[in-house]
């Protein structure tokens, strides 16, 4: 088997931005914290205080919604939200503004409310946030969650990602927030962060703050987040996180929770005694340390199928991963051997031993079929009714049935889904969008650049959202392969009979032409197999050296 070396291409000015802009890093970030060697406990603490309070930049509260692009964006492209894990936001675009629903627009969330007396635009602790859930955290504190849904209290966002209800965590019993597993522990080292870099101010701070200045949270909420700090590790997403924000032109810190995990323990657990070493660093105590996940190959596209393996350092680990984008638990499906996926998936995967739980791994693949990317686009008109979906509906679908309806013609998907909705329609005519449900339009190959919905004679216009923007003069123009369109309106339906749609910019492969290193992809040779596309667009099979095409990233074989 051939070991091909890749390269990923970058251009010289965002090299040089790399070297130049780090505060201390990412290479010689230790020596950031040299002042705090050998000190302990309260005094470790301080010292940590002096240092990670000097920023390069302070943000004004306008500054974050354009740092987000360098600190909270997926890998998709769109917005990391802190709150739900069903939004797709366009970074500025869908900034903060009118909301009804989750998934309308984002905003800027205090991890510490700001009525209780932290900074307003730190960085390290506003994320961004769906708005709507946001409004149902209000100023709770953080904590652990009741499950009672016949309780009026209780509120989860989609798919149970957060909640609010009243507390079963120790010491506290009013009504709290709960997010998810998932970022308790980015939560937690946040809390951390805040308790040191303020520490002067935090013990005056209001809430679960206000404690003392070597310890300002109160008794049940520091235990928690020590819990939750463990019980969460640092993962790739909080250390890129950690890196941007340590960037001058965004604000120059760090936080030192995050670059030695387990800090907490030297300063406030049971190393309290133990001195600090910045750069022969051992890692804090409560529970084995679980070596992360490694998920291969690599994320990305992939002919027809790929086959997964999952593998941890650590021996005798258990390993739980999830194929749905769900954050996995003791409870998700134990790995036990490699398993193919003929079909695009997000694979998300854990190691547990004993008490001790790894950091959380993830690689998202998108699948194409034979031949790369499904058929090719054509201009027309989508006719939205049982003949798209194959499916022979007479009207009022059920809410008990929450299939997605889902149909292809001429390159273009159509996705009707329930949503957040109640109810759904289509009949030999037409569907009906309702409140909360989404209609997704999609292309494998080129991209969407008009769609113009068409409604029923007896209908007026209603008004229609495309990725929860408004629509201009009835139509959404753009250049993207997906499109969600929802109603705008929380009161009304649109009954539409057809999509009026307009692609472009095919991969365009052709039959130029290769040289003897390249061949042109005419059978199933590459399934299973990363895509690769030569500069002049065509996909080639056994690539040697050269500069090729993966991901939508130039990229360097050796």
């Amino acid at each position: 088997m051939t070991i091909m070396k890749i390269k990923y291409i970058l251009s010289i000015a965002f090299v040089l931005t790399t070297i130049v802009s780090w505060a201390q890093g990412p290479d010689d970030w230790k020596s950031y914290y040299q002042e705090a060697d050998g000190l302990t406990g309260a005094q470790l603490k301080t010292k940590l205080s002096a240092i990670i309070s000097k920023k390069d930049k302070s943000p004004s509260y306008d500054d974050l919604l354009e740092l987000y692009k360098k600190t909270d964006t997926r890998a998709d492209g769109f917005v990391r939200d802190w709150y739900s894990n069903t939004t797709k936001f366009v970074h500025i675009r869908d900034k903060a503004g009118n909301y009804s629903k989750e998934g309308d627009v984002y905003n800027r969330e205090h991890t510490v409310p700001q009525s209780w007396g932290p900074p307003k635009a730190d960085i390290v602790h506003v994320v961004p946030t769906d708005g709507y859930v946001n409004n149902r955290r209000g100023n709770l504190p953080f904590g652990e969650v009741i499950v009672d849904k016949s309780n009026k209290q209780y509120y989860e966002s989609n798919n149970a990602y957060s909640k609010k209800g009243y507390c079963k965590t120790a010491g506290y019993t009013d009504i709290v927030f709960e997010p998810n597993d998932e970022v308790k522990g980015d939560i937690a080292r946040i809390y951390f962060y805040m308790s040191t870099c303020y520490e002067s101010e935090a013990a005056s701070w209001s809430g679960t703050f206000g404690n003392t200045k070597y310890q300002p949270m109160q008794q049940w909420t520091q235990d928690m987040m020590m819990r939750w700090s463990k019980m969460d590790p640092i993962d790739m997403v909080e250390l890129a996180r950690n890196d941007s924000i340590a960037r001058t032109y965004v604000q120059g810190n760090r936080n030192p929770f995050v670059d030695y995990p387990g800090l907490e323990d030297y300063i406030w657990g049971d190393k309290v005694g133990q001195p600090f070493s910045y750069d022969n660093y051992e890692g804090g105590s409560g529970g084995v340390v679980v070596a992360m996940p490694v998920i291969s190959p690599d994320a990305g596209e992939y002919n027809e199928e790929v086959e997964v393996s999952i593998t941890t350092a650590t021996a005798g680990a258990t390993i739980y991963y999830t194929t749905n984008n769900s954050y996995p638990s003791t409870a998700s499906t134990v790995y036990e051997a490699p398993f193919k996926l003929t079909q695009s998936a997000t694979v998300k995967a854990i190691a547990v031993l004993d008490d001790g739980k790894s950091a959380l791994a993830s690689a998202t693949y998108t699948i194409y079929e034979e031949g790369g990317g499904g058929e090719q686009p054509a201009d027309g008109n989508v006719m939205l009714c049982n003949t798209l979906f194959n499916t022979n509906y007479s009207g009022a679908i059920t809410s008990s049935n929450t299939q997605d309806l889902s149909g292809t013609t001429n390159g273009i998907t159509i996705v009707y889904s329930l949503g957040t909705g109640s109810n759904r329609y289509c009949n030999d005519d037409m569907i009906r969008l309702y409140p909360g449900n989404t209609l997704t339009v999609s292309v494998q190959q080129g991209t969407l650049t008009e769609i113009e919905p068409v409604f029923d004679a007896q209908t007026p216009k209603s008004d229609l959202k495309a990725d929860n923007a408004a629509l201009t003069n009835g139509k959404w123009t753009g250049n993207k392969k997906s499109v969600t369109l929802t109603l705008a309106s929380t009161d009304k339906h649109a009954r539409l009979t057809a999509l009026n749609v307009k692609t472009s910019g095919t991969t365009g492969i052709n039959s130029a032409s290769l040289n003897d290193n390249e061949q042109m992809i005419n059978d199933s040779a590459m399934r299973g197999r990363r895509i690769f596309y030569n500069l002049q667009g065509q996909r080639v099979v056994n690539p040697k050296r050269g500069i090729y095409i993966v991901d939508g990233r130039k990229v360097v074989m050796e």
